[in-house]
């Protein structure tokens, strides 16, 4: 579509804060449906956080790179509101996090550390391949974000996809932010995120936005620093 989302910063936060809404509100038995809900609450709270931008962006014509930059300061003072007000850990030591979620909704582990967050990505790194690539909906995007001339005469409402296409993208960082959350913090704090959206701005530029050249830079990323880290 030729959008620009700088906003997956705040995007993670809010998928973490979606996360621990869910988990401090609903009291639920089944671990299955426990992580289908925590994973989709994620998911809603990226989607949630592109929200506005992408209203004004379809609607008034704003400029979708201020409005998501700029959504990223709202949403990080949200997080130290929260973490410092009504959801601080008593058992802090005054430092400012929510408290940790229970163990009954940590992600299992494939080996060492490593969770079944990886298995999510790669099934929507697959996804997102398919409906890039594949899907009825990816090619009016390409046409739409071509042309919008193109996109009227083939009666494409590109207004529409960019709508879409901005929510789902926020949904995909939210995503990110509830995993980060489930495998390795655990809790609510300013360090949910350490700058992971502003780097996937650049892995996404440098892979020319494609899905499948993502998840395996990220890979060898990921390979390369954990070998350092044994070291």
């Amino acid at each position: 579509m030729k959008l620009w989302n700088i906003g997956a910063e705040g995007q993670i936060f809010m998928g973490a804060i979606g996360v621990n809404l869910i988990y401090i509100n609903f009291s639920i038995n089944q671990l299955n449906i426990i992580y289908f809900f925590t994973l989709v609450s994620a998911f809603v709270g990226g989607a949630v956080c592109i929200l506005i931008p992408a209203v004004a962006k379809v609607l008034f014509g704003v400029n979708e790179i201020i409005t998501t930059l700029l959504t990223n300061y709202i949403v990080i003072g949200l997080t130290i509101y929260l973490v410092n007000g009504p959801w601080k850990d008593p058992g802090s030591l005054n430092f400012p996090a929510a408290a940790y979620v229970g163990k009954e909704v940590y992600l299992p582990t494939i080996f060492g550390k490593l969770s079944y967050g990886f298995l999510i990505c790669i099934l929507f790194t697959a996804f997102a391949h398919y409906l890039k690539n594949s899907s009825v909906f990816g090619y009016e995007m390409r046409i739409a974000g071509g042309s919008e001339m193109t996109a009227i005469y083939a009666g494409i409402n590109a207004k529409q996809k960019a709508f879409f296409a901005m929510l789902i993208g926020g949904g995909f960082a939210g995503l990110a932010g509830g995993i980060e959350l489930l495998s390795q913090t655990h809790r609510v704090s300013t360090g949910i995120s350490q700058g992971f959206g502003y780097t996937a701005i650049i892995v996404a530029a440098i892979t020319g936005m494609r899905p499948i050249g993502i998840f395996w830079w990220i890979s060898i990323w990921s390979i390369i620093h954990w070998s350092s880290v044994i070291q």
